[in-house]
């Protein structure tokens, strides 16, 4: 399955997944520092455990803080899952913007040659089918959202998205007493 449009994204696909499972790790293993949030560590809802640490490093969390954590996490559910229409929008209630990758959708009708061809010229000079990022998931479907999130560098900045909180996490890691925080 290792279409020239897939190599042209994918790398930056795996980075996105990655950044977001080492922001998921750091968010455990940060918790499990914490004498009252080992048990929450290894639970399956990582909502449970962001809402353990933001409170009990409220004194040194800001609002943006606590509201980066829980978006990325939102959106490192919908990289791995493959939504990323609902990803693009994680991404702009992160204040990233988003704008479309001019990635259209066609339906091909005729399978010749020359109509094929034909198509795509229309679609390229913008006459011929929707643009995705005017499309919802279902409609475009995994690959067309898939193209549109590369094409657009959406993966790039849902990572870059992640390292900011992968920032965050460093930062409570590095708190010498877990326990003095709200102290």
């Amino acid at each position: 399955m290792q279409s020239p449009t897939m190599q042209l994204y994918l790398s930056a696909f795996k980075s996105a997944a990655a950044e977001g499972a080492v922001a998921e790790l750091k968010l455990r293993l940060v918790a499990g520092k914490v004498p009252g949030l080992r048990e929450q560590a290894l639970e399956q809802n990582l909502q449970n455990i962001e809402d353990g640490l933001a409170e009990h490093f409220s004194g040194v969390l800001s609002a943006e803080d606590k509201e980066t954590l829980r978006l990325c996490r939102q959106l490192r559910n919908k990289v791995l899952h493959a939504d990323f229409h609902a990803a693009r929008g994680k991404l702009n209630e992160l204040g990233i913007a988003t704008p479309s990758g001019e990635v259209r959708s066609v339906k091909v009708q005729v399978l010749t040659r020359d109509a094929v061809i034909d198509q795509i010229q229309r679609a390229i000079a913008g006459t011929e089918g929707v643009l995705v990022a005017d499309t919802t998931a279902r409609e475009s479907g995994v690959f067309g959202w898939f193209v549109e999130a590369g094409v657009a560098g959406d993966f790039q900045k849902a990572s870059d998205a992640f390292i900011r909180a992968s920032d965050i996490l460093d930062r409570l890691a590095a708190i010498d007493d877990p326990d003095a925080p709200n102290k």
